[in-house]
């Protein structure tokens, strides 16, 4: 599979500042006849909503209504590459799997377990999609949640706790046994997740949000995890072409655990104080440009 289409979802202004998904800039993934490193190049559609209202960290209802016409309006599809702005609109995630027709399983890479509930009413906002997911989408089938923190994770209701799997942290890519389990830790490789934690038999939709990764790797606006970029890779790599495990899969057409669409958050603020901005611009840039080669590339095998 590869995807055809890529959407940015420009609420803050950072992707003003970014290059990554524009083809007259000298992007790296273009030859002179247009063409990604031998693929065709995906459509880009960026959508500018710096003047919609109500949708900072919260969304509110007009605001939410405003999103799906466009949503529908623009053919926007969950089969897609969604580039969604910095953490603080991560409740798109609940918007864009909203377009999923079919049962799927919700990955989520995330610092935050995103399952607050809400302050009041029942609004949609950045720290509780999850569970807007959970008790509104009639397809989704299970929801694993990657790096949360522990602290965080303790303080949310337990009841909603056990509606999904979390997982505390990626163990490092050489590991020890076949499995790729470390029997002496909680947590698990790369591997062990794809191949034994996902049931196989429905597609997967991909929520990152980049403050899962350590600091060291880029900076977003909220605080962060301890993951590597290597890890995150790693796994992107296994969603978009894991083979099948004989007996498990065998639902999935083709023999291939089916990554169904992807959305990514985590830029830093255009005005954030706690660093060098122009140099955290550019180190999510930077992100943002391989992930988007590595799933343009890897998802055509």
């Amino acid at each position: 599979m590869m995807f055809d289409s890529v959407s940015v979802f420009n609420f803050s202004g950072i992707y003003d500042e970014e290059s990554f998904y524009q083809d007259d800039k000298g992007s790296s993934f273009y030859d002179a006849d247009g063409r990604m490193h031998g693929y065709k190049a995906p459509d880009f559609k960026v959508y500018d909503l710096k003047d919609m209202s109500g949708t900072n960290c919260m969304c509110d209802d007009e605001a939410v209504g405003r999103i799906r016409r466009l949503l529908s309006d623009e053919k926007v599809i969950a089969g897609e590459i969604h580039f969604i702005d910095s953490g603080n609109y991560h409740y798109m995630s609940a918007l864009l799997t909203e377009l999923v027709k079919e049962p799927f399983e919700l990955v989520v890479l995330d610092h935050h377990p995103d399952m607050q509930a809400p302050m009041f009413g029942d609004i949609l906002s950045c720290g509780g999609w999850i569970l807007k997911v959970l008790k509104e989408n009639q397809f989704v089938r299970g929801v694993h949640v990657i790096g949360a923190d522990k602290g965080l994770i303790s303080q949310l209701d337990p009841e909603d706790v056990g509606k999904v799997h979390f997982y505390p942290e990626f163990a490092d890519v050489n590991v020890s046994d076949e499995s790729g389990h470390d029997r002496d830790t909680e947590v698990i490789s790369v591997r062990e997740f794809v191949r034994e934690r996902l049931s196989g038999r429905y597609p997967v939709y991909l929520s990152i949000d980049k403050d899962v990764l350590s600091r060291d790797e880029l900076i977003t606006n909220w605080d962060q995890g301890q993951m590597a970029a290597e890890q995150l890779f790693l796994l992107v790599k296994e969603l978009a072409g894991k083979d099948s495990i004989p007996g498990e899969n065998e639902s999935v057409p083709g023999g291939k655990l089916r990554l169904l669409g992807v959305d990514v958050c985590g830029e830093c603020a255009p005005d954030q104080e706690d660093c060098d901005v122009a140099k955290a611009i550019a180190g999510n840039n930077e992100f943002n440009r391989k992930l988007l080669e590595l799933l343009l590339n890897k998802c055509d095998h």
